[in-house]
């Protein structure tokens, strides 16, 4: 139990005493009730009432004892049932094993194992759903602490597997080298991290991100007169002047992109995106008539994609520069190069 339940739980046997039977061997072992010994011994009660049960195996009773608990969570109970699961299929097996010992047929002792149960018997077991008992297992093939975490009711099943596919994602994206340059034009879309990586709208869930710090000293291959457009979270505007001044721009203006349905938000609901424009050395303005409005309208496409008109606009702005897209997804655009963990071949 967590400190804030084990006062509550000593409060109440402190009120009304041990109401539930521990379950004990006839050897005098605790099965069942370890909590309620412990609070007793703490009050100094001089008696608790007890159950003597025999059963078949000592293991399998303390865990099924221990997933009729009312007050674990589904992801709790789903590890509890995969933990019963393993140690009845490793007891069977030993079953096995010793038969063919004592019949000393090789033959018998080298038969595969049964077949793994189902999620769907295993959840039936716990009372939860498959996917619930999918997570935890997925939590238990690949981090035994983060099951742990599971089991002690401090990570629910659902947010575990989200973060061991996640890790598991960000293993295998590994970003090319940067291009040579130098380039005249840099637009970029940084992986910002927004303070919630567990969270079911973490941008976490989708991509990986990376901390302010690495972004800032990407070695941007800049020509000495740039011009860089950065996009920008409303929550992260500081930074986002951080990582301008940190690959040597100077902040010039901002463009503004209108979505077409609002999003979520924690002070505000935003509906827009800012688009940042730094410039590096003496790199000239678009001529007057290439100017791009600051303010556009384009509807909002998969999560964090980019409107296909901030590439138009950028490209009437500037029509010859050389182009480099940093933080770049998919196919590369018709006359721009692209780099990111993300880029497809054209």
């Amino acid at each position: 139990m967590q400190a804030i339940e084990w006062r509550a739980f000593l409060a109440d046997v402190k009120e009304r005493g041990v109401v539930t039977p521990l379950e004990i061997t006839p050897s005098g072992t605790v099965l069942d009730g370890r909590h309620r010994l412990r609070a007793a011994r703490e009050l100094e009660l001089t008696a608790v009432p007890v159950r003597v049960v025999e059963p078949e195996d000592e293991v399998s009773h303390m865990l099924r004892a221990a997933l009729s608990r009312r007050q674990l969570t589904a992801s709790q109970k789903a590890a509890l049932a995969l933990e019963l699961e393993e140690y009845e299929q490793l007891r069977e097996r030993a079953r096995e094993r010793q038969l063919a010992n004592l019949r000393q047929n090789t033959e018998v002792a080298t038969l595969p194992p049964r077949c793994e149960r189902s999620c769907e018997i295993v959840a039936r077991t716990a009372g939860v759903s498959p996917r619930t008992v999918q997570d935890a297992e997925t939590a238990r093939a690949n981090d035994p602490q983060l099951f742990e975490e599971i089991k002690q009711g401090k990570t629910p099943a659902h947010v575990a597997a989200r973060r061991v596919r996640r890790e598991q994602r960000d293993l295998a994206l590994i970003a090319p080298p940067l291009p040579n340059g130098p380039f005249e034009l840099i637009y970029a879309d940084p992986p910002w991290q927004l303070g919630n990586p567990t969270s079911a709208f973490a941008p976490e869930n989708h991509y990986p991100t990376m901390p302010l710090e690495e972004i800032k000293a990407l070695p941007v291959p800049a020509a000495d007169d740039a011009v860089l457009f950065l996009w920008a979270v409303s929550s992260k505007l500081r930074e986002a002047l951080e990582v301008m001044d940190a690959w040597d721009f100077e902040y010039k203006s901002f463009l503004v992109w209108v979505k077409d349905w609002i999003g979520p938000g924690t002070w505000v609901r935003h509906r827009h995106e800012p688009l940042l424009l730094g410039r590096r050395g003496n790199y000239p303005p678009p001529e007057p008539e290439d100017r791009p409005n600051s303010v556009f309208e384009a509807p909002r496409g998969r999560h964090s994609a980019k409107p296909p008109c901030a590439y138009e606009l950028i490209e009437r702005a500037y029509p010859i520069a050389s182009k480099l897209e940093l933080f770049a997804r998919g196919v590369p655009r018709a006359g721009w190069s692209a780099w990111g963990n993300e880029v497809e071949a054209a």
